[in-house]
């Protein structure tokens, strides 16, 4: 349980903070899905099922629009490899942990990975190197948050 507890702590310490950053910048009249599409929630349930709660640990720049899509990028990005750890959580002998899967099954079958490479083709960006930058500063934000936990 230690390890996965340790896997949802650091993935908090980032996601918290980088939700967060999108709420601020507006990302709710870019994705009106919004919403359906933050996962805080679902980690922090997770966490508490595991005994622990959810903290954010690093912090993370204001986003501009184009940075708002960097960010998205990689957070809905993750949702394709939560999807391979999510058998192997689901199958622990441990309820607790087989039980705390609403993080890596949030959003299953609902298309949110396709949604966001919809509206990231027809948006408007006027720097592609300022979402790129946003899409490395989300990944050094889980490195970040992983060497805290």
């Amino acid at each position: 349980m230690t390890g996965y507890r340790r896997f949802l702590q650091a993935s908090a310490g980032a996601l918290l903070p980088l939700e967060a950053a999108l709420v601020e910048g507006g990302v709710a009249s870019m994705f009106p899905d919004w919403p359906e599409r933050s996962r805080s929630a679902a980690i922090s349930a997770d966490l508490r099922r595991l005994g622990s709660a959810a903290q954010s640990t690093v912090s993370v720049p204001p986003l501009t629009s184009g940075g708002m899509l960097g960010t998205l990028y990689v957070l809905e990005g993750s949702r394709l490899g939560a999807k391979f750890l999510l058998k192997e959580v689901a199958d622990a002998a441990d309820p607790h942990i087989s039980q705390a899967t609403r993080y890596l099954s949030h959003g299953a079958g609902k298309r949110l990975w396709q949604s966001f490479l919809s509206k990231l083709e027809s948006e408007e960006v006027s720097d592609e190197d300022e979402v790129i930058e946003a899409a490395r500063a989300a990944f050094a934000a889980f490195e970040r948050a992983a060497d805290r936990a």
